[in-house]
């Protein structure tokens, strides 16, 4: 596969990766905005009413049936958070160009449609949105975030992440909050709409065979009809280590308790030490092969899963645990030994195993085109893109050495508590 990027304007690129291995071809129009608490829930609620209805297809059965006669491809609205950048992410899915029954180009038509979406949405007379869509998509915005925090697992891990970014953009929800999404105009969407079309960074990616130089040319007539205003992102915060570790408990009635812990770590993401981190994060908390699954979870019992997880973009460790409370104290405990063993290199068999699977595991990146548009999806806020393939070199290149310089990097931030109540004596 090769990749093929473009610049069409000031802060849009068109990334395209060639692959005729696929039946279908993976075409994403992503948006990237600085994450805020104002803006949060009207961006998230915006790019969901985008995907739905538009000037064109005033209707969903009209937007439908079109997608139907685009040999049933499928559109999709995705927000995520990436570093201390909002992404909104207008995605589709279409049979590739070669299975089409006449040769014309579906993916071209795909494109056409996505931008057609993105630029011409369903408006009032007054040229606003209307407030039935606003209505109903405040209705789903609220279900979603609503049922994340019926997952418990998922609610604590926001807790936690509010709390230990509760003074930096990052603990903004990538949805903002139930609160705001009730606040939402109208007004505020159509303003949104023209703040993010004229500001964002955008990044057009498609996967597959498509013709390139043809969607280039469209994009640029596209693109050319948009006022941009484009402002660079704002640089991440960086927090090298904390001083003070916070911790908080919350008691509510699970019949799991849960456990966070949040590590901040010296690293900025361009730093020669970031894929090695990767690797120490999969040596401490990834595979049945890592010191917490094989230790915390099965040796000793602690917990029902226990895992970590490297934010690269924002240079932290989050840790996973469903614990009971009379484990919790002894599972914190053993996890900061199970640093502390990394420190002292005792993890032989550990890394040899880790650099089978994450070198497996980057290269199945490769299996499915929505995978390898994901995969350069969240690099969106870089500098430069790196390919799955430089992606397992850089891991294979990894010494011991450097695991343990990546350990001694880590500094306990945030310990969070989800809890049962305890009983009335």
């Amino acid at each position: 596969m090769s990749l093929i990027q473009k610049e069409i304007a000031p802060g849009v690129t068109l990334l395209g990766v060639s692959a005729d291995r696929f039946k279908t071809n993976e075409i994403a129009i992503s948006l990237a905005m600085p994450l805020k608490k104002d803006t949060a829930s009207v961006n998230a609620l915006m790019i969901n009413l985008l995907s739905r209805k538009s000037s064109a297809y005033p209707t969903f059965a009209l937007l439908n049936r079109k997608l139907a006669y685009l040999y049933g491809a499928s559109l999709s609205a995705i927000v995520t958070k990436v570093g201390e950048a909002q992404v909104l992410k207008l995605g589709i899915t279409g049979i590739d160009d070669r299975l089409s029954l006449d040769k014309s180009s579906i993916s071209l038509e795909c494109l056409k449609l996505l931008t057609s979406l993105l630029l011409e949405p369903r408006l009032n007379e007054n040229g606003e949105f209307y407030q039935e869509d606003v209505d109903s998509e405040r209705r789903i915005l609220i279900e979603k975030i609503e049922a994340e925090q019926n997952e418990k697992r998922v609610y604590v891990l926001r807790q936690a992440e509010a709390l230990m970014f509760k003074d930096e953009p990052y603990g903004v929800d990538r949805y903002g909050s139930v609160d705001d999404v009730k606040a939402i105009t109208p007004c505020d969407v159509l303003l949104a709409w023209k703040n993010a079309l004229s500001q964002a960074k955008l990044m057009i990616t498609i996967v597959g065979s498509s013709n390139i130089d043809m969607a280039q040319e469209h994009l640029k007539n596209t693109i050319s009809k948009i006022n941009r205003c484009y402002k660079p992102l704002p640089e991440t915060v960086f927090v090298p280590e904390c001083n003070k570790v916070k911790e908080k408990t919350e008691y509510i009635d699970v019949n799991q308790g849960k456990l966070v812990m949040g590590f901040r770590v010296n690293l900025k993401p361009q730093d020669r030490l970031t894929p090695a981190m990767r690797s120490f994060c999969d040596i401490f908390g990834g595979g049945p092969y890592s010191k917490l699954f094989a230790n915390v979870r099965e040796k000793m019992s602690l917990c029902y899963y226990c895992s970590a997880r490297y934010t690269k973009q924002k240079s932290y460790i989050m840790i996973q645990c469903g614990v009971n409370e009379d484990n919790m104290d002894k599972a914190v405990n053993e996890i900061l030994h199970q640093l502390d063993e990394i420190k002292k290199g005792n993890f032989e068999e550990e890394f040899v195993s880790s650099k089978l699977a994450l070198s497996d595991a980057i290269t199945s990146v490769n299996d499915a085109p929505e995978l390898i548009e994901s995969w350069y999806n969240s690099q969106i806020i870089s500098d430069r893109l790196i390919t799955p393939q430089q992606s397992v070199e850089e891991n294979e290149a990894v010494t011991r050495q450097q695991i343990i310089e990546c350990s001694r990097l880590l500094t306990l931030d945030t310990i969070y508590r989800l809890t049962a109540p305890k009983e009335a004596e």
